[in-house]
This record gives C-alpha cells, sequence and structure tokens, in this order.
C-alpha cells in the first residue's frame, strides 16, 4: 500500500495504520452495546479494496492517526471516500483554501475599522468569502468614527476652555461626521445589515476603476432588486397609525376619539408615558434655563412642564390633549384627513 502526501503508514498485519498531518474527515467505528448496534467507520477505496476506519485519534503532537481495516462484506457502506493522489491532492487544495480564507477572514476582522466603510454590496461579498458577518464589520466602523467625534469634542472644548476662537473646519467636521454616523447606526442597528460610507464608497470606487478587481460598487445585493408591490390604502394608514401611535395622545379628545374609532386606538398605552416623558425633559429645560438665565426658555419649559401634570391627573377620567398638538399636526393630519 501506497502513502500520498505527508502521510506514513505502516502495516499491522491485515490493519493499516495511517498517520496524517490534518484529518482527511473520516469517521471511526462505533462499538455496539447494550443499548446500541454497531455502526461502521467510513469506508475507503485504497488501491481497489476498501477498508473500515476502525480508530480515528487526534494525536497530541498534532496531526491524525488513523486505523484501517479490511471492509466487512455483512456491513452496509454508509459514508466512503477514497485514498488516492487524486483526492489528497483536492484534500491539500481545499485546506490550502481554508487557511486562505481563514487569513482573509482575520485580516478582515483587524481591519474592521476600514473595510466596515466599504459599500454595502463590498462587505456582503466580503462576508460570503471569508466567513465573516458584515453587519458587524459595519458597526466596529461606526464606534471607530464615534472615537473621532469624541477627540474633536475634546479638542473644541480644550480651545473653548483655553478661550480661544473654535476652530471652524473640526466644528463642521464633527457634525457632519456624528449625522453620518448616527444615520449608519440607525440602520445597522435596527435592520442587521451592512452600510458603508461616502467616504469608503468613494475610496472603493478609485481602486474598483484602477485595478477593475472585486464587485462593482453599483451593483446590487442579491434580493434588494426585487420589486416590492405598493400596499393598499387600508394596509399603509395602518402602519403610519402603528408609528405615529404615541404622539396621538396629544391631540385633542375629539380627534383621539376619530381615530379610535377607526384604528382601535387606546390611549391608555402610550398616554402616561409620553406625559412623564415630556414632563422630565421640560423639568431638565427649567433647571438648564434657570442656570443660564434664559427668562423665556425658563417660562416656556415651566408652562410645558406644568401642562404634563395637569394632563397626568386628567388621564385617570380620560384622553386629554396638549398644546403641543400644533407641533405634531402635520404628522397626524393624513390620518384624519382620511378618517373625514
Amino acid at each position: 500500500m501506497q502513502a500520498y502526501g505527508s502521510d506514513r503508514i505502516r502495516p499491522d498485519g491485515e490493519r493499516m495504520i495511517l498517520s496524517s498531518r490534518v484529518s482527511k474527515g473520516w469517521t471511526a467505528r462505533v462499538q455496539k452495546t447494550y443499548t446500541s448496534a454497531e455502526f461502521p467507520g467510513t469506508a475507503v477505496l485504497w488501491e481497489e479494496q476498501y477498508f473500515e476506519v476502525v480508530v480515528a485519534e487526534v494525536l497530541p503532537v498534532g496531526g491524525v492517526r488513523y486505523v484501517l481495516e479490511p471492509w466487512r462484506d455483512h456491513h452496509a457502506m454508509r459514508v466512503t471516500d477514497r485514498y488516492d493522489a487524486e483526492s489528497e491532492a483536492q484534500r491539500a487544495e481545499e485546506l490550502r483554501r481554508q487557511q486562505q480564507r481563514e487569513k482573509h477572514r482575520k485580516s478582515a476582522n483587524a481591519l474592521a475599522l476600514l473595510t466596515g466603510h466599504l459599500p454595502a454590496v463590498v462587505q456582503e461579498e466580503l462576508g460570503r468569502e471569508v466567513g465573516i458577518l458584515p453587519p458587524r464589520l459595519t458597526l466596529v466602523s461606526i464606534f471607530g468614527v464615534y472615537v473621532v467625534i469624541a477627540a474633536i469634542v475634546l479638542f473644541i472644548v480644550s480651545r473653548i476652555l483655553a478661550q480661544q476662537p473654535i476652530p471652524f473646519l473640526p466644528l463642521v467636521l464633527a457634525i457632519y461626521l456624528g449625522i453620518e454616523n448616527s444615520v449608519r447606526f440607525f440602520i445597522n442597528w435596527t435592520q442587521s445589515r451592512p452600510i458603508g460610507s461616502p467616504l469608503g464608497w468613494i475610496a472603493y470606487l478609485l481602486f474598483y476603476a484602477v485595478r477593475r478587481r472585486g464587485i462593482s460598487p453599483f451593483a446590487v445585493e442579491k434580493g434588494w432588486s426585487t420589486p416590492i408591490p405598493t400596499a393598499p390604502a387600508d394596509v399603509a394608514a395602518r402602519d403610519a397609525f402603528a408609528v405615529r401611535e404615541p404622539l396621538v395622545t396629544l391631540l385633542t379628545p375629539a380627534d383621539q376619539r376619530r381615530i379610535a374609532e377607526r384604528f382601535g386606538y387606546d390611549y391608555r398605552r402610550h398616554s402616561k408615558i409620553v406625559a412623564i416623558f415630556i414632563l422630565v425633559f421640560a423639568a431638565l429645560g427649567v433647571i438648564t434655563a434657570y442656570r443660564t438665565q434664559e427668562l423665556v426658555t425658563m417660562l416656556v419649559a415651566a408652562v410645558v412642564a406644568s401642562e404634563q401634570v395637569i394632563r397626568l391627573m386628567a388621564l385617570r377620567r380620560g384622553p386629554a390633549g396638549s398644546i403641543l398638538r400644533f407641533l405634531i399636526w402635520p404628522f397626524m393630519r393624513k390620518l384624519l384627513a382620511d378618517h373625514g
């Protein structure tokens, strides 16, 4: 019998002891017990003779030791494999590809601060090739940008404390990065999908234009190009109500009743939470305005806070509107107009 590659064999009567540097995926024989039948190991075709893998032992120094015996005819072959030059060459090639994928996976994870800025379709392709989670790459890059934003803010604060002019470009950069990064974080967190950044998209576009390697940045991820039919009017209206439901409590009691007739709105579900939320922020506004001597702001915040206290008491008896309804009316007008 001939060994292939770096394998070594040692005959032991009819047995063959095969030592391999890496696992071949062969399974050993499962012996019969009082409660289970015997299951033969992998049937290996070796130089026109079938052998059964009876032992597959992982060695402490590395590698695997296989003990093979001539196949017993009364057993059915459940798992078969070949041991020859061609099959071993395929195993060596698959091992090389696996090691290369693992190397690329580690590199992609180590460079997630940068690779997370690539276009979403590129991150998806990278995830399929090397076995990583594209949304995680985006999330790591988002945290990296927040660190940069924090550093810029600290720099601006240090200039303010030193009574120096506020630098214009760092301020604009911090505002831009804050808005862009927050949008990316919202999409990544709520939809669990990768999303690149404009800078990463431009950098990858230049790379693609010069090297013509990889996937096109203009490609569309599989499944995203499928047309989505327009929802029926009643479904769209109910979806719009589901999004705006917490704000309904700020409308007049009459408007709340109209929406309740159409959508089954229950004011007790969100009203107290919304009122408490507004009350807390209004109270913080009063404190901040008092410390900065902003009398108009303090008066407005005090009025809002007082109204929420009155509303919390009124909500025990039924729906109660708010003076803030004028701020949310543009978002609720469509629901009320459709009803009318």
